[in-house]
């Protein structure tokens, strides 16, 4: 009986983090607490790498399996991500590299992704689905190569 009742905390606790608000990180000194100056990006099946031709440092970037979101400022921008690394580790998937230039609006909330098949990165609003930018990879090298080129 005691086991089972630990078994139930656990289970509540876990599901009160997955329904829990996401931490927000602000980046390049977007303001956190103003929705008419900020948009929020969220990572689907890429990770956010970086914003405008700045490297986002690891330490900013938090475990991927984290609830968090990143602000930035509404605006044209050019986010830099990489696909998430899937696939068998014999037989690894390659790292793909990309730049995608966006018009991000106030007060909406996106989703940066990748269609594997077609090796091509989006970013969707969050509401509707809508992809607002695609691209193609600039640079693709091998599994476990490092990391991408963002200079």
């Amino acid at each position: 009986m005691r086991r089972f009742s630990k078994g139930i905390i656990l289970l509540s606790f876990f599901l009160l983090a997955a329904c829990s608000k996401p931490r927000q990180i602000a980046v390049n000194g977007a303001p956190l607490h103003e929705p008419s100056k900020t948009a929020i990006l969220q990572e689907g099946s890429l990770f956010f790498r970086g914003l405008d031709g700045k490297h986002l440092d690891l330490s900013d970037t938090p475990n991927p399996y984290d609830n968090v979101v990143f602000v930035v400022t509404a605006g044209k921008h050019v986010i830099g991500a990489m696909n998430i690394q899937g696939g068998h580790i014999v037989m690894p998937e390659d790292l793909r590299c990309y730049k995608i230039k966006a018009d991000l609006q106030p007060g909406m909330e996106y989703m940066i992704a990748e269609d594997k098949e077609r090796h091509l990165a989006y970013v969707k609003r969050k509401d509707n689905g809508v992809r607002i930018a695609t691209a193609k990879p600039f640079e693709t090298q091998v599994a476990y190569s490092g990391g991408c080129n963002w200079k």
